[in-house]
């Protein structure tokens, strides 16, 4: 990391989203506080070179009516496997440098070292949604999901987290933010009703191994 990097990422108050995100579950983080906005136009060029797919059911059996791209799978019984190289390469070495190094760190609390086990991009269009689903039932080793907003310009698509029976946490991300979650908690993301709601999502655990969940569970 240079120094700019580093000084950069200890100026921020990282305590704030590290408390929030330990005592709520899940913390939005500013646009431009994670990802410069030089970086997220890199991002969304290169994700862009990426083929994709429509996408209606989970691997969990969870619904949905969004388009995929696919950059790192996570298949049960398996280790994770890096896709669509070497452009998928570009994004894992952005995300894994030691600028968000730096950043895992403050916001997790912990020198732990983790691992990206799954990463996409989940393109949504007027009438798309993310049914509800618990991110921890695709990979039970999976601790925190990043949701890193590219769409510009929509409206609906809200992400909302089941924090129990009754309460929901409702979150209306806009480029450039970065929301992250702990996977032991059910969300969805709602209809997008106009425009179209990018996001590059992917997943962390500890585990950078094979995947405990058993094939065909």
């Amino acid at each position: 990391m240079n120094a700019s990097s580093s000084s950069e990422v200890a100026g921020m108050d990282w305590a704030f989203y590290a408390r929030e995100l330990k005592n709520t579950g899940s913390a939005m983080l500013p646009a431009y506080m994670v990802f410069s906005e030089q970086e997220l136009e890199q991002l969304d060029s290169i994700q862009s070179r990426i083929p994709e797919e429509a996408v209606v059911r989970g691997d969990a059996g969870d619904t949905h009516d969004i388009y995929v791209r696919r950059i790192m799978t996570d298949k049960a019984g398996e280790y994770p496997t890096a896709v669509n190289q070497p452009i998928s390469d570009e994004i894992i070495g952005m995300l894994s440098d030691d600028k968000r190094k730096r950043v895992l760190s403050a916001l997790f609390g912990s020198d732990s070292e983790y691992f990206i086990r799954r990463c996409q991009m989940n393109r949504m269009v007027k009438n798309s949604f993310i049914g509800l689903h618990l991110d921890a039932a695709s990979n039970p080793d999976y601790e925190f999901s990043v949701i890193v907003q590219l769409g510009r310009s929509f409206e609906g698509g809200e992400f909302v987290v089941h924090v129990d029976s009754e309460n929901k946490q409702v979150f209306r991300p806009t480029y450039g933010t970065v929301l992250v979650t702990t996977c032991k908690l059910s969300h969805e993301v709602w209809k997008v009703l106009d425009g179209e709601r990018n996001a590059l999502v992917y997943f962390y655990a500890k585990n950078g191994g094979i995947n405990s969940r058993a094939p065909g569970a």
